[in-house]
């Protein structure tokens, strides 16, 4: 395959960063890390690279001697792409202009090298893409991802590093009062601390128990707060994702909103001056493109993180995510497992949270009393997904699940319950009583005098009365 000189490689540039790290002190450590080997063209070039880098490491000077002397004498080269190895370093220099661009021009080069692997990968006759064109693209993709992930920092890092890096975390904690990125729930952010980065949150119920009414509202929190949210919903449209977050955010019936059902003319200017005044400047990003899978999910915030940045994202929901190839030719639980998979290694590469909406199976339904709440094994086609998440919670209705009265036989309905079942480092199995308005879209905790209503204690799985035998 042909490249295309200044399109697909630049030999010029690549002369200026090597002629930069021997001619400034301290040059080549700017570089290291951010460019490789293997990003440069020229054979020549990465010999010189090469030479430089193991120079570095081991505290040797940079110079346009040293590396002569280093490439001719100790490595035994003494001719570089035709030329004679001296005179092929000494004219590195001369396409030196300036240093203060050095790190954008590493940028370019590596851009270059992407793109002549991206070229190899796609024309390049490769055996190993053969077979289902859906089977290619995957393959392709998954390439395209390590090359974007390409990184020559070391894998292991010693406890000092940890410290440094905890440190950091602490101080970062300290600005934000513990809580990462907030969920919108009082109670659930004190509690726990809110969502970290690079956690899978999972958000489970049965169909009409407000999972994407609750998934919106915390989009909106997080943005009041400056947080950027991508929104993914494979569910509703556009207009439906607009509608329901001005609803709750302007207190205002959902159906008022989405089917222009205003009083007057008043009522339409001041909704209409709300929702510019507020919730259209909320940093929210929205797709409702349907047919989608995982690896175009992760270009999806990929590219919004390198557009408008990205704290988090939020995918409406997971059994609507289609598989690889866009028909299920695999068995259907594995197919749920690979998409729960590829969301927690999204959300630890991207650094941010992942919001997951999962639908439950029927086996909730069937349990009574104090065991109709529901458990980590009601996730629906998958156990992959409880084992994937870092954060597991339910939305549970009792007035949608046949429970007209409470305990103290007041009514149920509008009352909900967010049962948390898993947080990796945090409280798990216990209940923080909600309020639902339904036309509305929004849950909000529910409050008593004083305060908030106090979080209920609820049983897991394993802790059942009745159960007889253990997990192990």
């Amino acid at each position: 395959m042909e490249f295309k000189k200044d399109i697909h490689y630049s030999t010029n540039l690549e002369r200026a960063i090597l002629g930069i790290c021997m001619l400034e002190q301290g040059g080549f450590g700017r570089i290291y890390g951010i460019i490789e080997k293997a990003c440069f063209y020229h054979s020549g070039h990465q010999v010189v690279f090469e030479t430089m880098k193991g120079m570095w490491q081991n505290g040797g000077m940079i110079d346009v001697f040293t590396v002569i002397d280093r490439v001719v004498r100790v490595q035994g080269i003494e001719k570089l792409e035709g030329d004679n190895t001296d005179y092929f370093i000494t004219r590195l220099t001369n396409d030196v202009v300036s240093s203060a661009h050095l790190e954008f021009h590493c940028h370019l080069t590596k851009m270059m090298w992407m793109e002549r692997e991206i070229m190899n990968l796609t024309y390049g006759g490769n055996k190993e893409f053969s077979g289902d064109i859906s089977e290619q693209i995957k393959l392709i993709q998954d390439k395209l991802h390590v090359l974007q992930q390409k990184s020559t920092e070391h894998d292991w890092k010693d406890m000092s590093h940890l410290i440094v890096e905890l440190y950091r975390h602490q101080e970062e904690m300290k600005t934000t009062g513990g809580i990462g990125k907030p969920s919108g729930i009082y109670s659930l952010d004190k509690e726990n601390g809110g969502f970290q980065k690079g956690q899978l949150v999972v958000v489970g119920a049965r169909p009409s128990m407000g999972k994407s009414a609750l998934a919106g509202g915390m989009a909106i929190e997080m943005a009041k707060k400056g947080e950027v949210v991508g929104f993914i919903s494979l569910e509703m449209s556009n207009t439906e994702i607009a509608a329901r977050l001005c609803s709750y955010d302007t207190n205002t019936d959902f159906n008022v909103v989405y089917r222009g059902l205003y009083k007057d003319v008043e009522e339409t200017h001041r909704l209409y001056a709300a929702i510019g005044r507020t919730t259209s400047t909320y940093p929210i990003y929205v797709s409702d493109k349907t047919r989608v899978n995982i690896a175009e999910i992760r270009a999806k915030a990929e590219k919004l993180k390198s557009l408008h940045g990205l704290d988090c994202l939020m995918i409406d929901y997971l059994q609507l995510v289609s598989a690889i190839g866009g028909s299920y030719t695999k068995n259907r639980e594995n197919e749920i497992a690979e998409m729960s998979r590829g969301c927690k290694i999204m959300a630890k590469e991207l650094d941010i949270p992942v919001v997951l909406i999962c639908q439950l199976n029927r086996e909730v339904t069937k349990r009574k009393g104090n065991e109709r709440y529901p458990q980590l094994s009601d996730l629906r086609e998958s156990g992959a997904i409880e084992q994937d998440a870092d954060i597991v919670m339910f939305i549970h209705q009792d007035f949608l699940a046949g429970y007209d009265k409470d305990e103290q036989g007041n009514s149920t309905e509008g009352q909900a319950d967010l049962v948390i079942r898993k947080w990796r480092n945090g409280r798990n199995n216990f209940i923080i009583p909600l309020d639902f308005d339904g036309p509305k879209m929004k849950f909000t905790e529910r409050k008593r005098v004083g305060g908030y209503a106090p979080i209920k204690e609820v049983k897991s799985y394993y802790e059942k009365e009745d159960k007889e035998e253990t997990p192990f």
